[in-house]
């Protein structure tokens, strides 16, 4: 992997540990000098750096002798080799998704995999995020031809496994040898894979790093740096953070910034999370009312567009794409949308921390493993062949890496090389930081606990009274829970 002014060796990633759900993530490694290069058996100085998601990789851990050298890097599930894709018998299925900036990347490998194996046919059969959150299970869970569609982690993954819609997938050769084994966390339940999770997404801030540089602004790293940030890109004539208050799916995306360090340990959040969840707690819990002071104390600093209910995610990668807003507060999935609004941005995009307090962060980015393709277990054996055969087509390297540099999306797939999407080479560095799967998930209630708590941050950020809303929004989750 090259780029224009780094050396050879400036290519190499380092893979660093999610502290949830442990994630392999790659990012950038310089190395000054040749003699400096990673070689097996060779001390080393950081560990758990890696040189990065292919079989021959390296990394830096501790010996049976307690020092520290350079071991060869386990991903799968296994040490075997990645495996070729299974053919599919004849047939046509369909395939459910949300990604229609996708549309034409996923086509040009579906195209492949009917060449591949003539006589087989699939449809795309898409939805919008929201639409898709909404209706999929209900679209899908009568409709046998929906023979392989995708989940997002969490909610929607639950309620796809509690129907009994997701096949086992676990002796699939592909899922143990083809798939970085961290990543099947979100799609494996009890010991058994029902999943395989295609992204590795980082949900947080994209900021124009151009603009950044010619105003002269720096990246903010503390809640008061941020909200100073605001204040001074607004009075520049910028919009501070292209929120898209309107659509909740991409709204919501900022919560799990702030949920991040809002509790002293991962433990103390996940209860804390469970509790509302549950209805053992509601939005006035002292926590929770904490943090939607700060999105009022964002809308407050004039962080958010006017009228940011109304501000949707059409106007709002627009808005960045044009170079009228500094930051785009969504993922790294945000980047494709924002380049084909503007080709011209493509390598001016980088991804920041939103860090919500002024102390020492317990946690500096959000990473998140979704996009879970499963095969559906109320299709004909022949339509889940096929499914199961096209999944693993997806799960070939050199195919992962058109999906990946044609959407700009890590993947999760091993032997991927990014060296041809700078916008992915350039988001990288967050890879390197201390990192939370993404904590918006544990709300595993979405329809009766996510979504109106989602939907109450989003109206104190639109100027609504803090205390009203979360009691009223509290009145409306327990309602849903009892009913």
């Amino acid at each position: 992997m090259k780029t224009k002014g780094l050396s050879t060796f400036a290519s190499l990633r380092a893979g660093v540990v999610a502290l949830v759900a442990t994630a392999l993530v790659i990012t950038p490694l310089a190395v000054a000098h040749a003699a400096d290069a990673p070689t097996f058996g060779k001390a080393c100085t950081t560990e758990g750096v890696s040189t990065g998601q292919s079989t021959s990789s390296l990394i830096c851990q501790t010996g049976s002798n307690g020092k520290l050298t350079w071991q060869r890097v386990r991903l799968g599930s296994t040490n075997a080799k990645p495996v070729a894709a299974s053919s599919a018998p004849d047939g046509t299925i369909e395939f459910h998704h949300w990604r229609p900036e996708d549309k034409v990347v996923l086509q040009g490998i579906i195209d492949k995999f009917e060449t591949a194996n003539p006589g087989t046919h699939i449809n795309q059969v898409i939805m919008s995020s929201v639409d898709y959150t909404n209706l999929a299970y209900a679209k899908i869970s009568v409709n046998k031809k929906a023979a392989v569609f995708v989940t997002s982690r969490g909610g929607q993954f639950n309620q796809f496994y509690a129907g009994g819609l997701l096949a086992d997938l676990s002796n699939q050769r592909f899922m143990k040898q083809n798939v970085i084994a961290s990543a099947l966390t979100p799609g494996t339940v009890n010991g058994k894979v029902y999943g395989l999770p295609y992204q590795s997404l980082f949900n947080n801030p994209l900021y124009n790093a151009e603009l950044f540089a010619k105003q002269g602004w720096k990246v903010p790293t503390t809640w008061t740096q941020t909200l100073a940030f605001c204040k001074t890109a607004k009075a520049a004539g910028f919009i501070p953070f292209a929120w898209p208050g309107a659509t909740r799916g991409n709204a919501g995306q900022i919560i799990n910034s702030f949920l991040m360090n809002s509790a002293p340990d991962l433990a103390t959040l996940t209860d804390r999370i469970t509790a509302i969840d549950t209805g053992k707690a509601d939005l006035l819990s002292p926590w929770f009312v904490e943090m939607a002071n700060k999105y009022k104390a964002m809308a407050d600093a004039g962080c958010f567009p006017a009228n940011p209910t109304g501000y949707n995610d059409t106007v709002a990668p627009a808005d960045f794409a044009s170079g009228k807003a500094a930051i785009y507060p969504t993922g790294t999935f945000g980047m494709s949308t924002v380049t084909k609004l503007n080709p011209a941005m493509s390598g001016k995009m980088k991804m920041m921390s939103m860090i919500t307090t002024d102390a020492k962060p317990l946690y500096q980015g959000i990473t998140n493993n979704t996009f879970i393709l499963s095969v559906n277990a109320k299709s004909s054996s022949t339509d889940q062949k096929i499914a199961a055969a096209f999944i693993s087509f997806l799960a070939q390297a050199e195919n992962a890496q058109a999906y990946a540099v044609g959407t700009s999306q890590h993947v999760s797939i091993i032997n991927v090389d990014y060296s041809a999407n700078i916008d992915l080479l350039n988001t990288s560095d967050i890879m390197g930081k201390k990192l939370l799967l993404a904590p918006r998930f544990l709300f595993n209630n979405v329809n009766n606990v996510r979504n109106p708590l989602e939907d109450a941050l989003i109206a104190i950020a639109g100027g609504a009274d803090v205390t009203k809303t979360l009691t009223d929004t509290s009145k409306t989750i327990k309602q849903g829970l009892t009913s």
